[in-house]
């Protein structure tokens, strides 16, 4: 999406957003010290005893991003006061954004009137009718007051599919029509006309619609989620009415677009084996699921994306199942927000078969790492390796874990694989290369490590990261001094603002016994990363070596209590240099070993993100 439309959308969901910021509350006591508001990411075990301290409890969950907690501790306020406007207003949010719908919706609809936050109420109170097949009811709460552009085309296309739901399609085909308002609506017009048009059986219309999508792959610059759905929902709609080619022609339109889409892939294999193919939507409710889908994907990064969390847990109620994709949605808002265990829980509830499955399994073998359930992330990435044995990103997803548990013979395994399955014009393939030279280079085998290295470059010749790594090991090991230390400083030009990369500067100019250009160098590293052990660490023998020996023990003390606080071998060389300093230097860069770097990593340069 180019960057003009993300700030058109970004802005329109930014202003859905106010109405999605709870009242404060002008008069609220400090919590008393047995209110412990939880901080994981499980449910709360609620035990506050004041209504001060479940609500801020409460407030603590929702500025975290911790719906499921949130909730919880409303219940306990709500039970200790259920008169509050500001508390059933804060409740309604966050139980509707856990996924609790009637809980959310009994508080709508006591809030539809109300300045503040009526607007998703109402939204809510119609969704629920139309869920019921109170379509009628449902357009009536839709009749929006000073609605933005999102919500004009939300609005437009939900009243729509209850039209539908009440057997006026030709009403719900012209609603959509006569909506006015931005020009980044024609797509998710075109997509939602030939949805409801090929619902009611009039294809010729669906057609002429879905065509004109993705006729122009431009068009996915508004929402390439509308682009590739509207690719399948064409092919679908071919291939139930025999016209197999025009079918596979639909699905060849988004696969140019994204040749590894795993929606897409599964259907041609469905269409070319002459298998019976299920219709893009089945019904009214199925089809203002997928509006509120599509929209939310739209504006799913950075501010927008407690709206379309919002819109997620909509889609899923209105539809009344857990939708693949709509779980995988909601797994990526909970990554995000550092839910692991939420996140995880989704996308156990995706299928086997299902064409989510499969980033659904590299995903948990990811969460399950960073959730710090190693042992269960390899075993769950190695199993994903033998299920796709052709799938490139399963065997990086591995080679990822293995590097980063040392075990580098066995990344470089994976990673060999990996570079028989990418395309030779693969973007990122520098990646792959980089990365097998890590591995190479941490296993001591300079001589694989480094054609890598400059293999990586070779593709990709500005990549700081490469650079970086590459110059630094010259240095480190005497050789190439000046192209390395030259690599370095295009490194840091590259990323002036990296920590990491003017660090590896800064500790080139120390291992070459260049101490004042060190200082200089490890002082700007330090003033981005303040709290990183190694860079103080770094900070401090530099500063000894050019005697400025109580500024050095100063910096080796903050290094004691970084954040992640050093590795416990490290620990003791930091305590060992409080007590008594450095030794004398030796000459060049042979001078001392480096110190090690954070947790699990060398001094080496760090590949930065």
């Amino acid at each position: 999406m180019d960057r003009t439309l993300i700030s058109r959308i970004a802005m329109a969901a930014a202003l859905a957003a106010t109405v999605l910021a709870a009242p404060a509350s002008a008069q609220t006591a400090e919590p008393a010290a047995q209110d412990k508001p939880a901080t994981g990411t499980e449910r709360a075990s609620v035990n506050v005893q004041s209504l001060s301290g479940a609500y801020l409890a409460a407030k603590l969950a929702r500025e975290n991003r911790q719906p499921g907690i949130a909730a919880d501790y409303y219940d306990e306020a709500l039970r200790l006061d259920p008169t509050s406007d500001v508390l059933q207003q804060e409740a309604m949010f966050a139980y509707l954004a856990d996924g609790r719908f009637r809980d959310g919706v009994d508080l709508a609809a006591k809030l539809v009137d109300d300045e503040t936050v009526g607007k998703v109420a109402q939204i809510a109170v119609a969704l629920d009718a139309l869920h019921a097949g109170r379509f009628d009811a449902a357009i009536e709460s839709l009749k929006l007051r000073d609605t933005s552009d999102l919500d004009a085309l939300l609005v437009a296309h939900l009243s729509a599919w209850a039209d539908v739901g009440a057997g006026r399609a030709a009403e719900a085909i012209r609603r959509i029509d006569d909506l006015r308002g931005a020009t980044w609506f024609a797509a998710f017009n075109q997509y939602q006309t030939g949805l409801i048009a090929g619902l009611s059986g009039d294809l010729d219309r669906a057609r002429s619609s879905l065509g004109a999508l993705i006729s122009d792959q431009s068009t996915a610059q508004t929402s390439v989620d509308a682009y590739l759905a509207g690719a399948e929902a064409l092919a679908r709609l071919e291939a139930r009415a025999g016209r197999k080619q025009q079918a596979l022609d639909a699905v060849a339109k988004g696969l140019e677009l994204a040749p590894s889409y795993e929606p897409l892939t599964q259907l041609e294999a469905a269409i070319r084996g002459d298998k019976e193919v299920a219709a893009p939507v089945a019904d009214a409710q199925a089809g203002a699921a997928e509006t509120l889908y599509i929209l939310g994907q739209a504006i799913n990064r950075g501010d927008g994306q407690d709206v379309a969390l919002l819109y997620f847990q909509f889609a899923k109620a209105v539809a009344n199942k857990a939708d693949p994709k709509l779980l995988t949605a909601l797994a990526g808002v909970a990554d995000r927000s550092k839910q692991i265990d939420l996140a995880i829980s989704y996308y156990q509830q995706i299928p086997e078969g299902s064409p989510y499955r499969r980033t659904a399994e590299l995903q948990m073998g990811l969460d399950l790492w960073q959730a710090e359930r190693k042992d269960e992330a390899k075993v769950h990435l190695r199993k994903a390796v033998e299920s796709y044995p052709n799938d490139l990103q399963a065997h990086l997803a591995l080679a990822d874990v293995l590097a980063a548990d040392k075990e580098y013979a066995a990344a470089v395994t994976m990673l060999d694989k990996a570079l028989t399955l990418a395309p030779a014009d693969a973007p990122n393939i520098w990646n792959i290369y980089y990365q097998r030279g890590i591995a190479f280079e941490r296993q001591k085998q300079w001589d694989k490590a480094e054609p890598d290295f400059r293999k990586a470059l070779e593709l990709e010749p500005n990549q700081p990261q490469v650079l970086n790594y590459l110059g630094y090991s010259w240095v480190d090991m005497n050789r190439n001094l000046d192209e390395g230390l030259n690599m370095i400083r295009t490194a840091v030009d590259l990323r002036p603002n990296d920590g990491y990369i003017i660090d590896s500067l800064g500790w080139a100019y120390y291992r070459l016994g260049r101490f004042d250009e060190a200082v200089e160098q490890l002082e700007r590293a330090v003033l981005i990363m303040p709290a990183d052990p190694t860079l103080n660490d770094h900070l401090g023998d530099a500063y000894w070596r050019v005697g400025r020996s109580r500024e050095a023990r100063f910096q080796w003390n903050r290094a004691l209590v970084g954040d992640p606080a050093p590795e416990a071998t490290e620990v003791e060389k930091i305590k060992r240099k409080l007590a008594e300093g450095l030794g004398p230097v030796a000459d060049t860069a042979k001078a001392e070993p480096a110190p090690t770097a954070a947790a699990g990593e060398t001094s080496e340069p760090k590949a930065s993100n």
